[in-house]
């Protein structure tokens, strides 16, 4: 009979995706837990001649219960039987930990100092940020199907928040979510037994969370099923969106077809968020007026605690506008990736404040261009279509220089008769400039795909990048940089 064997399976945290709470809160839970390890260590060393006893072999062994009488306090025992007092309360140090917590934590502190890992006051304290948990009831290990394309990652895992306790009649920890990157390699390997135990790691050279999975391996069946591979025979697409200021997007989809149809076009415009915003401006000019003229006179008023008021409401309807436009962005995306092997290309207006400065432009166009929240946008639209589904790879930003002063079939300069149109002089081309500077967009992506093997495409806004090898499918559409 073949004895089962316990392994240890390394799968990384997908950190692009995470927001800032996720993050902050798993920082915050292992550097607590880290900082428990440490104190559970130094109890020990310090009273070894009463809880460590040695073997035959001369390795030394640690008695939990022995060190739980020295640390952790008991209630829900019998009154005789009670511990109030005990010597090193962690309980005191850490209120929000649980007893089962601690107890994990008393684990890996007795494993590391019967390992040889002793304290000292030259010797730096525990480097590792790590939590391990021992139960199926404080971590659950959920896979997703593929027919839900609202998802961040197909595998999650989620371990017990104790952070965020609500306290009833008995205290609840909600869990935090976290998704995994897991290779097929991965899945195969926990078919082949059953998760013991887990321990997150944070690794300082590359800035990454892992999840170190305990198996205890089963012996192996006789038989798999053949997984069967999917293909997909969607034809290739490519959507350009460009951000603008009145405009807040529009968008050109390239796809096999030579020609534009007006399914291919689409602008995402409100009329209502226009009037909204100039009634909120007019209403923050009169009161900074206001406040400018208090405060030459020098009389306290409560004009400053409206300002202040106003401009977070501003910045509530702002948001919440700001999110409308991407939800209908995605809901559009979304309706061509069912027909299409999408890809997205947005355009990132580097460096444009600078640009457009003092002496380059209008006052009032600047006014609006410093309010122009457009690395927002990117960040939540990107974040928005990696919840549904998309690979990282298939969202990218590129600069956006020039693309709305050339023309789309000659490639040469145009002029602006009129505010949104573009005219070409040499092949007499009109068109709007929001889709000309989309339409150049897709075709700067296009055209980088065919520079000489081994370049990488780099996101602008992450700073992520892409080997060319990501985007062979979309090779198909090189007839769009040829002239039209």
């Amino acid at each position: 009979m073949v004895k089962d064997v316990v392994k240890t399976l390394k799968v990384r945290i997908k950190k692009e995706v995470l927001t800032t709470r996720k993050k902050e809160r798993l920082r915050r839970i292992t550097g607590r837990d880290t900082r428990i390890i440490e104190k559970y260590v130094r109890i020990i060393h310090h009273n070894r001649r009463k809880i460590c006893t040695k073997t035959k072999k001369g390795k030394i062994r640690v008695h939990r219960g022995k060190l739980d009488e020295l640390t952790l306090t008991t209630s829900k025992v019998k009154e005789e039987e009670r511990r109030k007092n005990v010597p090193h309360d962690l309980k005191k140090m850490f209120p929000y930990c649980s007893h089962n917590e601690f107890q994990e934590c008393r684990d890996i502190a007795v494993q590391l100092y019967e390992q040889g890992y002793r304290p000292n006051n030259t010797r730096p304290p525990i480097k590792r940020a790590r939590r391990q948990l021992i139960n199926a009831k404080r971590f659950v290990l959920v896979h997703l199907p593929k027919e839900k394309n609202n998802t961040l990652a197909r595998w999650w895992v989620g371990i017990r928040d104790s952070l965020d306790t609500w306290k009833r009649n008995t205290p609840y920890h909600q869990k935090l979510w976290l998704p995994l990157e897991m290779s097929t390699f991965h899945q195969k390997e926990l078919k082949k037994g059953r998760i013991k135990s887990l321990e997150l790691r944070y690794k300082r050279s590359t800035h990454e969370w892992w999840v170190y999975f305990q198996l205890r391996v089963l012996p192996p069946p006789s038989f798999y099923p053949p997984k069967k591979k999917s293909s997909s025979s969607l034809p290739p697409a490519v959507l350009g969106i460009d951000l603008g200021i009145n405009i807040p997007a529009a968008g050109v989809l390239l796809t096999p077809k030579k020609k534009l149809t007006s399914e291919e076009i689409k602008f995402w415009y409100t009329k209502q968020w226009n009037k909204i915003n100039h009634r909120y401006k007019l209403k923050l000019s009169r009161l900074q007026r206001k406040a400018a003229l208090n405060d030459q006179s020098g009389k306290k008023h409560q004009v400053y605690r409206f300002l202040s008021l106003l401009r977070r409401r501003y910045r509530n309807v702002k948001l919440s506008y700001i999110h409308q436009f991407i939800s209908e962005v995605v809901q559009t995306i979304e309706t061509y990736a069912r027909r299409y092997d999408l890809f997205v290309v947005v355009g990132y207006p580097k460096n444009v404040r600078k640009d457009k400065g003092k002496g380059n432009s209008a006052r009032k166009f600047r006014r609006k261009l410093h309010q122009w929240n457009f690395s927002l946008v990117l960040t939540l639209l990107r974040r928005a279509l990696i919840l549904r589904g998309f690979d990282p790879h298939r969202i990218l930003t590129v600069e956006e220089r020039g693309t709305s002063s050339h023309c789309t079939r000659c490639g040469r300069k145009v002029v602006r008769p009129v505010r949104g149109l573009v005219h070409c002089p040499s092949c007499n081309y009109t068109f709007h400039s929001d889709l000309t500077g989309a339409m150049n967009i897709a075709r700067k992506f296009l055209g980088a795909l065919f520079r000489p093997r081994g370049t990488t495409i780099t996101d602008y806004l992450t700073g992520q990048r892409f080997s060319s090898s990501h985007f062979t499918v979309c090779r198909g559409l090189s007839h769009w940089l040829q002239p039209q």
